[in-house]
């Protein structure tokens, strides 16, 4: 059976974040999946990333292939701050950076994954078996979706998740409900207008709340201190979850368990602002409580903040609630050992060094919230875990070496 020292599954970005790294540092691996699958077929066309171009590249070992970079070489738009990055610039970056850093990918799935003596076996949806002494799972927001239970009952005519669509064209001449504040929702939103869709955006919240514009200006020491930049925001809350990924393990559980549940919460960026503001009904303080098919169109019922009811009725509703991690669902996993990793709320509780209660199997990205931070539901927190997965699993590999190179040494003498 064809065995090898790593098998990454995942070729998003943490996946690609880490087989760069490895590859850097001499360690064997494979890297399973489709390059950039949900930036290229679940992101809408036309979107622009939240995140500040400081916040937005991929991490490379040798500094050689990062965003501002492939922006300065192709004659793109680029600013650390204030300059917002399209979706298409940046997945030609992405798949710049893998065809340069990790050109080994390979597009297909991983099936099945069980625990065998001395590490992990898998089977690729091709039909061959491989045996892996480590397992890197970096699956990103695959089967994480958090659609409102009261959606449940809908038919994929009339409900789904924003991540189901790419081309938002579909709903032109339709009368559209979005439910939730983030930027996924309220970009969506003004997407589905500029599309010439008739859109209604439902948000709990009682206002909706949006992102400053970041300062370009030179600004003070006192400034600097008292609200340190960072990749995340400005603030000394922001720095800490941006530097200090380590030392967030140590907070005691609920406190964790809450800053990554309430940190960074649902808000627009500040050049969506215009374009949502006044261009569509939105009802703020409103609850979902039920939802319901009736004559091809879907019908919400809603109650506001005072508890009057309200009726929506539109050709049909997405639910841009944002994601959650559970590993129940990875669909790949064997059950006896899901059973054997520790979670709290059903993330991965992991190690110093992203690595879960089974010995040999890491998690990254929004897996490792509930460890490291708010850092990793973004793409800035793709540097400090590709940098701390790599150089643990390459410290092991020479430890390991190092008898065997010892025996060695005393055949020759």
């Amino acid at each position: 059976m064809p065995q090898t020292r790593v098998c990454i599954i995942g070729a998003g970005s943490y996946g690609l974040a880490v087989a760069a790294h490895l590859r850097h540092v001499g360690v064997d691996f494979r890297i399973f999946g489709s390059p950039m699958r949900r930036w290229l077929t679940q992101m809408p066309k036309g979107m622009l990333l939240k995140s500040e171009g400081c916040a937005s590249g991929l991490p490379d070992p040798e500094g050689r292939h990062g965003l501002a970079q492939f922006c300065r070489d192709h004659g793109l738009p680029y600013g650390e701050y204030g300059v917002p990055l399209s979706r298409e610039t940046f997945a030609r970056y992405a798949l710049c950076f893998q065809q340069k850093l990790v050109p080994q990918v390979e597009d297909v799935l991983v099936s099945a994954v069980r625990k065998v003596d001395g590490g992990f076996e898998l089977r690729l949806n091709t039909g061959e078996t491989l045996r892996s002494a480590l397992v890197v799972v970096a699956t990103g927001l695959d089967q994480m979706e958090r659609i409102p239970e009261e959606l449940g009952g809908l038919p994929a005519e009339l409900s789904s998740h924003s991540a189901d669509h790419y081309d938002l064209s579909r709903f032109k001449g339709k009368d559209v409900i979005v439910i939730g504040g983030g930027q996924s929702a309220l970009e969506t939103a003004a997407l589905l207008r500029e599309e010439g869709a008739s859109v209604t955006v439902v948000v709990r919240a009682r206002e909706l709340a949006w992102n400053g514009i970041p300062s370009t200006t030179q600004r003070s020491f006192f400034q600097r201190v008292r609200r340190p930049r960072t990749q995340l925001g400005e603030g000394l809350g922001f720095w800490f979850y941006d530097n200090a990924p380590d030392l967030f393990r140590h907070l005691p559980r609920q406190v964790r368990l809450s800053r990554v549940k309430t940190a960074l919460g649902p808000s627009g960026s500040w050049w969506l602002k215009e374009r949502v503001n006044g261009h569509m009904p939105v009802l703020a303080g409103h609850q979902l409580r039920s939802a319901e098919a009736r004559n091809g169109r879907v019908m919400l019922q809603l109650t506001d903040q005072n508890g009057q009811p309200k009726v929506l009725i539109a050709d049909h509703v997405i639910a841009s609630t944002g994601y959650r991690f559970n590993i129940q669902k990875l669909p790949f996993l064997d059950e006896s050992l899901k059973s054997q990793i520790t979670h709290e709320e059903q993330m991965p509780k992991l190690s110093s060094n992203f690595e879960s209660s089974v010995p040999g199997m890491y998690f990254t990205g929004l897996a490792s919230a509930n460890s490291f931070g708010p850092l990793m539901r973004f793409l800035a927190g793709t540097s400090f875990t590709a940098r701390r997965v790599a150089s643990h699993i390459a410290r092991d590999q020479r430890a390991a070496a190092a008898p065997f190179a010892q025996a060695q040494r005393c055949v020759e003498d």
